[in-house]
């Protein structure tokens, strides 16, 4: 059993059992002085002395965690999602492929030995503890493929879930799993002998992103964020954490393995953020050998390190958007800095090797043109060459954030393997990056909490990678209150026109500016600031079809479904290829105050939703028909509504 209980950063096609590799191909090697956004999701340890990185842009960079330097950087493809390591090799998922690969690399060379296609948006890879398999979750096609890796990779099985798969987490003899909702609260355990699923949690979270387990094997730990559909976006709900809460969770993992009802209520909830300083988007989390819980807080650019009993908590400030977390050794551990293209070696046990990234403030200060700065969060700690420089750092910067901090451990309650060290930082680039344009710094806004008052929440938080959360909430942005709406996709929305509930906005940057002026309560936004996050937004591609047809028997089906819903004058309101139109309906449905005209969604991805309607009255797409009989001027036939149905998740 490993030292730390770690979760990295980690429509259906034909599988087949074999890889789709017959030979070997070996990686191009990339200069060192390349220029590109490479974007780390994640990191997996080769050896002791070396960790691999698998980056967005399709490429893996090999780094000396002893040196702390970037060895060798190899050109693999596709878009990336998250590495593991299994005797020696490395698999890594890849989503523009939809495809899981082996890969031999080193500092001399890197090979692909085997390819195996998986379900559309393979997300996440995990190793089981015996290394004899693993298990890829995919978040669109939402399922859990299990994949020997003894004799050459293969596929064993493919396990449907019925929501898109996220985060895992193998228990210490592999008997079990746990699989998290990639957007809800929706937790799995899996049986891997059998390949059932035996039990789905759902505790009305979202944007789960951590998974750990205590160290005596009895606690389960997550990370996680709660919308609160009864809370009003002003800023006392807000600064309290009532609208949105970032929290850390721990459930008594026998009573989740036996289905308990309630059993992730069973344990605390402990608050990462605090009023005045809020702690946006928690995401990836470990389990120190002291019993020491740290968490990526991804959205305010900083690592939180505490025992989660005592609820004692220090926060560190590293690169933009911190997804991943490596431990190395006691006390010491990297994170992975998805938009400043760097890692931070977070060091409690002595002054690491190096510190040039570390003096760059592009790689620590999260402050953007338009946001709430950085400045007014205590900066990440320089690395101390003597106690004089600790002193001075410390009556430098302890007021900034209108409290003390005290960065020796010696009145810290972190416990005795803490007391008399310092927390050193060290940053490290990963290569020469572009200078950002529009859709970059947007992107960087995007996914930014400082956008929201005391950095609460960030729009990833409620539209969770461009999606949705799957929650409501009352906005103010239909111009009324007490009326909570659906959140909605964000995928595909810069063709999705005009904008709102209410459809009264324009263009896309008129409704950024009023969602961060009247949902996020922070600062406001510039007008450039608000162009720029458009522009990151129209780069989101609209999901893949949910259920595409496959024979022709079935393809026949959707062509009648398309039919009637032409016949039906469904096209009326949700035209064209994007589905949707311009003008607003009385589609007659009523909300709290009265409203009942809307602008209709895109159908696109329908299949996907499982509450529909402004307020989530229809539990599912049947009942859209069947209880609400919505624009129909009459009953449907079974056969009628089958065919509809069919044509809806098709799209």
């Amino acid at each position: 059993m490993p030292a730390y209980s770690v979760v990295g950063r980690s429509l259906a096609i034909p599988l087949v059992l074999t890889s789709l590799m017959a030979s070997a191909a070996d990686l191009q090697r990339i200069s060192p002085g390349t220029s590109q956004f490479r974007r780390p999701v994640a990191i997996a340890r080769l050896d002791e002395a070396t960790g691999v990185v698998a980056n967005r842009c399709g490429t893996l960079s090999l780094v000396d965690l002893v040196k702390w330097t970037v060895v060798a950087e190899y050109k693999f493809g596709g878009q990336l999602t998250d590495v593991a390591v299994s005797r020696g090799l490395i698999l890594v998922t890849d989503t523009k492929r939809s495809r899981l690969s082996v890969i031999r690399i080193s500092r001399a060379g890197a090979t692909v030995l085997s390819e195996l296609p998986m379900p559309t948006y393979p997300l996440t890879v995990q190793v089981a503890p015996d290394e004899k398999s693993c298990t890829v979750g995919s978040r669109w096609a939402r399922t859990l493929t299990m994949v020997t890796l003894e004799n050459g990779p293969a596929i064993v099985d493919t396990i449907h879930l019925g929501f898109g798969a996220g985060e895992q987490l193998y228990l210490p003899d592999g008997s079990r799993m746990l699989v998290a909702d990639a957007f809800t609260g929706r937790l799995a355990v899996v049986n891997t002998a059998t390949r059932d699923v035996e039990h789905i949690h759902d505790f009305g979270a979202h944007n789960i992103r951590g998974l750990a387990l205590s160290n005596d094997g009895q606690t389960l730990l997550i990370s996680h964020q709660i919308l609160n559909d009864a809370a009003l976006p002003r800023r006392s709900d807000i600064i309290w954490g009532v609208m949105i809460d970032n929290m850390l969770r721990t459930a008594n993992l026998d009573d989740i393995l036996e289905g308990k009802s309630g059993a992730i209520y069973s344990g605390q909830t402990i608050n990462v953020g605090y009023a005045g300083q809020g702690a946006g988007d928690p995401d990836s989390l470990f389990i120190d050998q002291t019993g020491r819980a740290v968490i990526a807080l991804a959205g305010v650019n900083e690592v939180s390190i505490g025992a989660p009993f005592s609820r004692a908590f220090q926060r560190i400030g590293v690169g933009h958007r911190p997804i991943d977390l490596l431990p190395i050794s006691e006390g010491r551990f990297v994170v992975v800095n998805e938009l400043s293209d760097s890692l931070t070696l977070i060091d409690m046990t002595k002054n690491p090797a190096g510190d040039a990234a570390s003096k760059d403030k592009s790689i620590r200060d999260g402050s953007q043109d338009g946001v709430e700065s950085a400045a007014d969060v205590l900066p990440a700690k320089p690395v101390a060459t003597s106690p004089t420089d600790n002193e001075e750092y410390k009556k430098r910067h302890a007021d900034k954030a209108g409290k003390k901090y005290n960065y020796s451990a010696t009145a810290s309650t972190y416990g005795s393997s803490y007391q008399g060290t310092d927390i050193y930082t060290s940053h490290l680039s990963l290569g020469p990056t572009p200078e950002l344009g529009p859709a970059e710094r947007g992107e960087q806004l995007f996914f930014s909490a400082r956008l929201s008052h005391a950095s609460w929440f960030s729009c990833h938080s409620c539209h969770v990678d461009g999606h949705t959360n799957g929650g409501q909430s009352d906005t103010f942005g239909d111009d009324t209150e007490g009326a909570p709406k659906r959140v909605l996709s964000l995928l595909g929305v810069g063709e999705t026109g005009p904008w709102g509930w209410n459809g009264k906005k324009s263009t896309l940057s008129k409704q950024i500016h009023q969602s961060a002026a009247s949902t996020m309560r922070g600062k406001g936004l510039t007008d450039k600031a608000a162009t720029d996050i458009a522009a990151f937004l129209k780069t989101l591609q609209p999901p893949p079809p949910c259920q595409p047809a496959t024979t022709p028997a079935d393809k026949a089906l959707v062509k009648d479904g398309r039919r009637l819903f032409e016949s039906l004058s469904c096209t009326d309101c949700h035209t064209g290829t994007v589905l949707t139109s311009a003008d607003v309906y009385d589609v007659g449905l009523v909300d709290e105050r009265g409203l009942r005209k809307f602008n209709p969604p895109s159908l696109r991805g329908v299949g996907y939703r499982e509450n529909l309607f402004h307020d989530k009255r229809a539990s599912n797409l049947e009942e859209v028909f069947t209880k609400f009989d919505h624009q129909l001027d009459r009953k449907l036939s079974a056969t009628e509504l089958k065919s509809l149905l069919r044509y809806l998740r098709s799209l």
